[in-house]
């Protein structure tokens, strides 16, 4: 889709919304009733499953991330061998870069459609409803796929930390996804081997107060589009809901607001690279668990996802067989 041929209207920095003492929000961030984040299907973050990246796949630990990979899709990880240090200075710089003037990060803009650059991703229409957040998405690897005049040459230390962050967060990818190919009895470099040389972005989510955070989202329901998707956030406020609950699949999640405080988070995206066939492996195919995904390009499926608005897990449809009938939401392509 051509950045030409998108329209997306009036989209205001919800920052500067902020900055005006609004008593509620532009019609156009309220909600549908049944959209909106006071639902009951959501998890308690209490609940989700810890993994100790240290202990895998000694003891109990392998069983405990099948487990978390089958019935959650989503999980924390302690132990996982990232500097403190580091990760509270990628924290620190990211607020920084947000506390700028509007008129200094403007000057790494997103274009309507895209997906790199400063502002509001995932809008295609002028009519959409638009989540409350700001947001600073880049391309990491491979080298092809940044666009150096996005990253910020303000804070300082800006590029040089995300590119050191970047280095261990990928490390933190690969040993996950051995782990996980363990998990399902398949060899420890079944995904690295398959994978080639994978895609990494990061994006940038910064959620101020909001007057009326029951009538809004920071940021959409929806399912990644990654294999591994590595989520930093500023504890201090969360708010991460986990939607929904199947084998192994992309997990259902939206991010919601408050009337307080801000919220900050770091996302990191690893994926295969885009020439990489995607589908089914045999050894999960059979007569009882007949194949639900056809096979199909990983960057023909990245370019549906970015091109497409979020909404749920809706961009799954792209891979399955038989879009008429209900099959188990998998995480596209892997197992």
């Amino acid at each position: 889709m051509a950045t030409a041929e998108i329209k997306i209207g009036q989209v205001d920095d919800v920052q500067e919304l902020h900055r005006t003492c609004l008593e509620t929000v532009p019609d156009r961030y309220i909600r549908s009733r049944d959209d909106r984040p006071d639902s009951d299907n959501v998890c308690a973050l209490a609940h989700i499953p810890v993994i100790d990246v240290g202990e895998l796949p000694r003891g109990d630990e392998l069983n405990k991330l099948r487990v978390a990979c089958e019935e959650w899709g989503f999980f924390q990880v302690v132990n996982h061998g990232i500097e403190d240090e580091l990760l509270d200075e990628m924290e620190k710089l990211t607020r920084e870069f947000f506390m700028l003037p509007l008129e200094e990060k403007e000057k790494y803009p997103m274009a309507p459609g895209g997906i790199q650059g400063y502002g509001h991703a995932f809008v295609f229409s002028e009519d959409q409803k638009l989540d409350w957040s700001n947001m600073l998405a880049l391309g990491v690897e491979p080298a092809f796929i940044r666009q150096p005049r996005l990253w910020p040459t303000t804070p300082a230390k800006f590029k040089e930390t995300l590119k050191k962050y970047s280095v261990e967060i990928r490390g933190l990818c690969q040993r996950l996804l051995a782990h996980i190919a363990e998990t399902l009895g398949l060899a420890p470099g079944t995904f690295g081997d398959m994978f080639g040389e994978a895609v990494q972005a990061v994006r940038m989510n910064f959620y101020p107060p909001c007057p009326r955070p029951e009538l809004v989202l920071g940021l959409s329901a929806h399912s990644d589009g990654s294999a591994v998707t590595v989520l930093q956030q500023d504890m201090s406020c969360a708010g991460l809901q986990v939607l929904t609950n199947g084998r192994y699949k992309s997990v259902e999640h939206r991010a919601v607001t408050n009337s307080e405080q801000d919220r900050l988070s770091v996302v990191t995206f690893y994926a295969p690279a885009y020439d990489v066939e995607l589908g089914p492996l045999p050894e999960f195919v059979s007569d009882e668990t007949p194949c639900q995904y056809r096979r199909f390009n990983h960057g023909e499926y990245s370019r549906h996802y970015v091109t497409s608005r979020l909404e749920g897990k809706k961009t799954l449809e792209f891979a399955k067989i038989n879009q008429t009938t209900t099959a188990p939401e998998e995480t596209c392509g892997c197992i």
